[in-house]
This record gives structure tokens, C-alpha cells and sequence, in this order.
């Protein structure tokens, strides 16, 4: 198994069970070792779901919290690499649905030179590293 980068850009897939509860202990051992990043999207997104889908707003504070304690970054400052990072995405071979939902996510990650911590399979031949939990875990571990 690869190292893991010193920065990690962290999926709104992932900041939701953090601000859940369910993986804070995790989000705490990432940090130990690693930069946190993520964009404003991002925790837009992760918002969106906890306010909305989940039906949750009580848990907005504790977002605030979990963002607080990472680099948010302005998809403004992406603007450049997002195109080139959509068109990639376009073309890996488990997203052939085309989406580009997360071009923001792999322009970060080309930008601060950082993995990707997300259960997505969306980035796979997208030429960066990413990360599920429970592979992240072991690999700090390690």
C-alpha cells in the first residue's frame, strides 16, 4: 500500500457521517497525520444533505465546527483546473454516467498536490489516489 499524501481533500460523502457522529474518531486520526482540505462546494453539498435529505438542521452548528477545523478553499481560486478536471472525469471508466459532480474535488486535489479521502468511485483512472475510511485507517496506521 502507497503512503498516504500529507494532505487530504475530504468528500462532502465523508464530512456527513463525521458531523454525524458515526466517523469523528476517524476524521481526528486523519487530521494527526494529515492536512485536511475541502472546498466551499463541498460543504455546501454535505449541508445540503444534513438540512435537507436527513432532515437535520440542528447539525449545521457541528459543520461549521468540522469545516473550522480544515482549509476551506473558494471554488473561485479552482476555477482554472475545474474545466480540465470535468473533462477527465468525463472519461474515467466507472463514471461512465458522465458525471461531473466532484470536478472540484480532483482540481483540489491536483492544486494542493493532495489524495482524496471519499467513497466515490468516480475518480478511479483519474490519476490521483483516493481513499475510502477504512483503507485511510489502516494505511495511518501503518
Amino acid at each position: 500500500m502507497r503512503p498516504v499524501s500529507s494532505t487530504l481533500v475530504v468528500d462532502a460523502a465523508i464530512l456527513v457521517p463525521v458531523v454525524l457522529g458515526r466517523m469523528a474518531g476517524a476524521m481526528v486520526n486523519a487530521q494527526r497525520r494529515c492536512a485536511l482540505i475541502t472546498t466551499d462546494r463541498a460543504i455546501a453539498e454535505a449541508g445540503r444533505r444534513i438540512e435537507l435529505g436527513l432532515k437535520r438542521p440542528d447539525m449545521t452548528d457541528v459543520l461549521n465546527e468540522v469545516a473550522g477545523q480544515m482549509t476551506v478553499v473558494p471554488l473561485a481560486l479552482l476555477s482554472g483546473d475545474i474545466a480540465r478536471a470535468e473533462e477527465v472525469l468525463r472519461d474515467t471508466v466507472p463514471n461512465r454516467s458522465g458525471s461531473i459532480t466532484d470536478a472540484h474535488l480532483l482540481a483540489l486535489g491536483w492544486a494542493a498536490d493532495a489524495d482524496i479521502w471519499t467513497h466515490d468511485r468516480d475518480f478511479a483512472g483519474a490519476g490521483i489516489a483516493t481513499w475510502s475510511t477504512i483503507n485511510l485507517m489502516r494505511a495511518l496506521s501503518a
